[in-house]
C-alpha cells in the first residue's frame, strides 16, 4: 500500500468560503471553510454580475442546432454563479445497460488533476451526496492505494484508488483512474459530489497516480481534437457548457477567432497558465505591470475552480486603492478577503472603470482583455434591510499562492476560453453574453483621447518644421526671392498712409 500523498490541489488559497449572499450582514456567521472558493449558501438572493441581471429576459432561448462533428458539448449546472457542475456516470452495472452507471455531479476544475467521488462509506459527507458503490460496478477494479488530499483550510479528504468506466456526455473512457473518498475530516459547503480535474499531475505525485481524465480521453479517442473550451454564463436561460474537441465560436462568442496568450509558462509546468504584461483600471493610469519579467510577463492561472479573480496582496492593494474611493460605505470582510460597498444610486456604474488585462502573445505583442464594471461587480442583497450591495469580484490572495494572478469564473464568464492541450496555450474570445462588443478596446492611460490628440499635433508640428527647414535650405534661389522682397518692402515702407516714416 502506497503512503498517503498530498493532494494535487493542496494547499489551495482558493479554498476560502465566499458567503457572498451575506455580505450586507453586520456579522458573518462562522462556518467550515472547505468551499473551494466557489461554494456558499444563498439565503436571500445569490450574487450575480450586473450584466447578467440586465440580460435577464433579453436573450432568446438557445435552440437546438447542428454541432461540429468533432465538438462534444456538455451542459453545466450553475449553483448561484459560484460553482458549475457536470454530470458524469461511473461504472457499468452487472448484467445491465452501460448507460445505467452511477451518476455524480462534479466540479470541472482546471486547477487540479484528479477525478474523485464520495465512497459509499464516506464519513461526514453530506446526506444528499451521491455515493459510489464499488460492488455495483462490474467494470471497477480496485487498486487500493490510499491518497490524502490536504487543503489549505485544514480539511482532509482521504480515499482509495480504483479504475472504472466513465462517461461524460456522449464520450466514454475505460479504465479511468479515480479516487473514492471515504473520509472527510471537516464539513463541506460543496454542492457537488466530487471534482473532475482537467489539469496535469503535479511533479510531486505524478508518478504515483494513474492517468488523468484528459490523458485517458484523448488517448482512447485519437480523432478528437486535443482541446476543450469553457462557455460560462450567469443565471440566465442560456446554459453554460464544457466543450471537448473543436470549440464552437459561432454558438458561444461574438468573435470569429481566439486570441492566444504566450504558452511559455504552460510548456514549462503543464499548468493552465498564460502570460500577462499588466493589469489595471481603464482611463486612470493605475496598473500593476511586470517589466522585470520582460516579454514573458507574469504567469496567470486560468482556473475554472475559483469563483473570483484572486490577486497577490501587493497587486490587490494597489488596484483596490483606486477602486474603493469610487464607492461609499466600503468595508473589508477579513475572513473572505474581499470588500463590499453600497451600490451607486440606480446601480449606475458609469463612473466605475473597466478592468484592463494586457496579455502577451507568442509574437511578444500585447492584446487587451477588457471587463466592464457590469462584469466584475457582483450584486447581492443585504439580508437585514434588503438594500443592494456591490462586491468587486477581486479577492486578496496570499504571498504563498503559486502565481500572482488567478482568473476564475468571473473572468471566464466574459470570455469563451479555449484550452489547447496540443499547443500548450489558452485562447480568449469575447463571450456572446458579455455586454461589451466584439474586439472591445480599453487602455489604462488617463485621458487617452487627449493624449492621442496631443501626439498627433506634435507629430504634425514636427513634420511641418522639417518640411520648412528643407524648403529654406534646398529651394532654388528665385523661389523664395518674392518672400524676401515682401519682407524688405514692408521694412522700407512708410506708415499706414503710405508716407515714409
Amino acid at each position: 500500500m502506497a503512503p498517503a500523498l498530498q493532494g494535487s490541489m493542496a494547499p489551495r488559497w482558493r479554498l476560502a468560503p465566499l458567503l457572498l449572499a451575506w455580505v450586507g450582514s453586520v456579522k458573518l456567521p462562522k462556518s467550515p471553510r472547505f468551499v473551494m472558493d466557489l461554494k456558499y449558501s444563498a439565503p436571500i438572493e445569490a450574487p450575480a454580475p450586473m450584466a447578467e441581471r440586465r440580460l435577464q429576459g433579453r436573450m432568446p432561448k438557445s435552440g437546438r442546432r447542428l454541432r461540429k462533428a468533432n465538438s462534444h458539448p456538455c451542459d453545466l449546472g450553475n449553483y448561484d454563479n459560484v460553482q458549475y457542475h457536470l454530470e458524469i456516470q461511473v461504472g457499468a452495472p452487472c448484467g445491465g445497460n452501460v448507460s445505467d452507471g452511477q451518476r455524480f455531479q462534479v466540479v470541472p476544475d482546471t486547477g487540479s488533476s484528479d477525478l474523485w467521488i464520495p465512497a459509499s462509506n464516506c464519513t461526514r459527507c453530506k446526506d444528499r451526496t451521491a455515493k459510489f458503490f464499488l460492488e455495483k460496478s462490474c467494470t471497477a477494479q480496485q487498486i487500493g492505494d490510499r491518497i490524502t488530499f490536504r487543503y489549505g483550510d485544514g480539511t482532509v479528504a482521504v480515499g482509495g484508488s480504483f479504475t472504472d468506466w466513465v462517461q461524460i456526455g456522449d464520450l466514454a473512457v475505460e479504465k479511468q483512474f479515480l479516487i473514492q473518498v471515504d473520509k472527510m475530516e471537516s464539513d463541506t459547503h460543496m454542492k457537488s459530489d466530487g471534482i473532475l480535474g482537467l489539469a496535469h499531475h503535479y511533479v510531486s505525485d505524478g508518478g504515483s497516480r494513474g492517468r488523468t481524465f484528459m490523458s485517458t480521453l484523448f488517448t482512447e479517442h485519437p480523432d478528437l481534437p486535443i482541446m476543450f473550451s469553457f462557455y460560462l454564463t450567469g443565471n440566465t436561460e442560456r446554459p453554460s457548457r464544457l466543450v471537448f474537441g473543436d470549440p464552437d465560436l459561432k454558438e458561444h462568442s461574438k468573435e470569429t477567432e481566439f486570441k492566444y496568450g504566450k504558452g511559455y509558462y504552460m510548456a514549462q509546468t503543464d499548468l493552465w497558465l498564460t502570460s500577462v504584461w499588466s493589469i489595471g483600471w481603464s482611463g486612470t493610469g493605475v496598473e500593476m505591470a511586470f517589466p522585470d519579467r520582460g516579454t514573458l510577463g507574469s504567469p496567470a492561472l486560468i482556473d475554472s475552480g475559483s469563483s473570483l479573480i484572486v490577486l497577490a496582496p501587493d497587486i490587490y492593494e494597489h488596484l483596490m486603492a483606486e477602486l474603493k474611493w469610487r464607492f461609499t460605505n466600503c468595508r473589508e470582510l477579513i475572513e473572505q478577503q474581499i470588500i463590499t460597498c453600497d451600490c451607486p444610486p440606480a446601480n449606475d456604474l458609469s463612473r466605475i472603470p473597466s478592468l484592463v488585462i494586457n496579455v502577451i502573445d507568442e509574437s511578444d505583442q500585447q492584446f487587451d482583455l477588457c471587463m466592464s464594471p457590469d462584469e466584475y461587480i457582483l450584486e447581492s442583497m443585504d439580508p437585514l434591510n434588503g438594500r443592494s450591495t456591490c462586491v468587486p469580484a477581486l479577492q486578496k490572495g496570499s504571498t504563498t499562492q503559486p502565481v500572482p494572478l488567478i482568473f476564475g469564473m468571473t473572468f471566464m464568464r466574459s470570455f469563451y476560453t479555449n484550452f489547447d492541450i496540443r499547443n500548450n496555450r489558452i485562447g480568449f474570445a469575447r463571450s456572446n453574453m458579455s455586454p461589451l462588443p466584439a474586439h472591445a478596446k480599453c487602455s489604462v492611460d488617463a485621458a487617452p483621447l487627449l493624449r492621442r490628440a496631443v501626439w498627433v499635433v506634435s507629430v504634425f508640428v514636427a513634420l511641418f518644421s522639417v518640411f520648412f527647414a528643407c524648403y529654406v535650405l534646398f529651394a532654388p534661389k528665385g523661389c523664395c526671392s518674392w518672400l524676401c522682397c515682401c519682407f524688405s518692402g514692408a521694412s522700407a515702407g512708410g506708415g499706414d498712409d503710405g508716407r515714409p516714416l
